[in-house]
């Protein structure tokens, strides 16, 4: 039989399409998957679809264990532990209480001004700088009681970060740039700077490109800042990332289709190998 591909993507068609939610449990569904030379999931399905089909496909695309694994700003901490990459001293806690327990019992963990973090939320809706005790105290009750939380050292980024869009093996890079303050969130009126600091640009990509490998990462946006002449420090993975840098939903769109080619390219020729 000729090599072929399954698609679970609604946008991506493949030479066999399927449903997201198509039950896998007739002996043709699971071997029409587990001989194919590739299947193509959504960036939204679940982490137990998801595990369902991974586990009986050669290849998947976009690979998402380490998104599931590392799901949250405080387990991600663990995995740049983990891999060894420059990032913000922090100090994670299972919820808001127990943070305030323990700081109200032993004192600041870090030094003034610090950051301090939900475990979830997107374009900094969860993150607060924080200057002192009462800041501290006083930004734990905007955060999810039952979430992690964690608070981080303060990194001078100089009112301005790189993100970092990975696509298989292209990377699509751009500067955030805030207006001083606190925040470089595009949502927030930060501007989209592409050409910007163009040897931190590189040495941004480089370092994301290398973690994905080792970290089974196809698709994701990295945040990273640069406080000196070192390496970049990593701030945050976004698997659900914004589009504006990209050229909107058309451009992400463009971005991941190209990126299907390749990664199809690249398992036929291992398959033929």
């Amino acid at each position: 039989m000729n090599a072929y591909f399954v698609s679970f993507h609604p946008q991506v068609p493949m030479e066999k399409n399927l449903p997201l939610f198509q039950p896998l449990e007739t002996p043709e569904l699971l071997q029409m998957v587990g001989e194919a030379a590739g299947v193509v999931v959504p960036s939204y399905i679940t982490p137990t679809r998801y595990a369902s089909i991974a586990r009986c496909a050669r290849n998947c695309f976009p690979r998402l264990e380490a998104r599931f694994d590392y799901c949250g700003k405080t387990r991600q901490i663990h995995l740049f532990r983990r891999l060894g990459v420059r990032h913000p001293e922090s100090v994670t806690f299972e919820n808001p209480s127990r943070l305030r327990e323990t700081f109200l019992h032993s004192g600041t963990f870090l030094e003034y001004p610090m950051v301090l973090k939900g475990d979830t939320g997107g374009g900094g809706s969860r993150v607060f700088p924080v200057h002192s005790r009462s800041d501290l105290l006083r930004r734990l009750g905007s955060l999810p009681g039952d979430e992690p939380v964690l608070v981080q050292e303060w990194i001078h980024h100089g009112g301005r970060d790189l993100r970092v869009v990975v696509y298989g093996d292209r990377a699509v890079s751009y500067f955030r740039v805030g207006d001083g303050r606190f925040y470089n969130n595009v949502c927030r009126g930060g501007r989209i700077d592409r050409d910007g600091h163009p040897r931190e640009q590189e040495k941004g990509i480089r370092a994301v490109r290398d973690f994905c490998r080792r970290a089974g990462i196809d698709v994701a946006g990295f945040d990273l800042m640069f406080p000196d002449d070192g390496e970049p420090v990593f701030i945050e993975i976004n698997f659900h990332f914004g589009r504006k840098g990209l050229g909107g939903t058309r451009g992400h769109r463009e971005y991941f289709r190209q990126a299907v080619e390749a990664w199809r390219t690249d398992c036929l020729r291992r398959l033929r190998a």
